[in-house]
């Protein structure tokens, strides 16, 4: 009967540690945002060119650079890109993008991806516009 319990003792103060822990570790998480999102749009296209892609093999690629503003209004900045030629994803100029930034160094970003849906401000073109 003693036995059961002091391993049951033993078990509630290894259950309260590891809540205790869980949540040290999520509160850090919270504090260090460390990187955020923003939007982006292509400013420029270039290619194709033949030289190096960041790995260091050789390929033909397109090179995007794409302008962005962090979300307290720094900026602007300007993040590059090197896509291969026969990449599915295809960017113009113009385009809205993803970019991901350091908060404690917005200007080392990398383009996340493509927007596929960007909110636009007014009515939308399948809403009637009122005529007075």
């Amino acid at each position: 009967m003693l036995t059961i319990v002091v391993f049951g003792g033993f078990g509630l103060v290894l259950l309260v540690a590891a809540c205790i822990v869980a949540d040290v570790v999520a509160g850090v998480r919270r504090r260090d945002p460390g990187e955020e999102k923003t939007a982006g749009r292509v400013v420029r296209v270039r290619g194709p060119i033949r030289g190096q892609l960041v790995g260091g093999a050789p390929a033909e690629y397109h090179e995007i650079t794409v302008e962005y503003y962090t979300r307290h209004g720094e900026g602007p900045f300007e993040v590059q890109r090197k896509m291969p030629v026969n990449s599915k994803f295809v960017y113009a100029k113009n385009d809205r993008v993803i970019v991901s930034y350091d908060v404690r160094a917005p200007r080392r970003a990398r383009v996340a991806g493509r927007v596929s849906h960007w909110p636009t401000s007014g009515p939308r073109s399948s809403d009637p516009v009122p005529q007075p």
